[in-house]
């Protein structure tokens, strides 16, 4: 059994907030998402995002797109997949 250790890092307020929020909808807390994002940096021996950012994130706009899908959740709009392959059958009806 591996010893774990406390590291206290600063984060704006807000990012926190909606990343707590993000990781909780996912079944995730923070702290077991940034212990993921360490845990792969060292496994990959780098930044584990870099082939998925293709080109600059912009974060007023991941935020719209994040706050934009929360409310079409939130009101029913949003279609929901009750599994990967009720996902993946939709693709195949488009």
């Amino acid at each position: 059994m591996s010893a774990n250790t406390t590291y206290n890092i600063r984060i704006n307020k807000r990012i926190k907030h909606e990343a707590d929020t993000l990781y909780k909808n996912m079944g995730m807390t923070l702290s077991s998402a940034i212990n993921l994002f360490l845990t792969q940096s060292v496994i990959q021996g780098r930044l584990p995002l870099s082939e998925v950012i293709s080109e600059p994130v912009y974060v007023d706009t991941v935020l719209r797109d994040v706050t934009e899908t929360r409310q079409a959740i939130d009101n029913g709009t949003a279609k929901v997949y009750e599994t990967p392959d009720e996902l993946f059958a939709s693709w195949d009806d488009e």
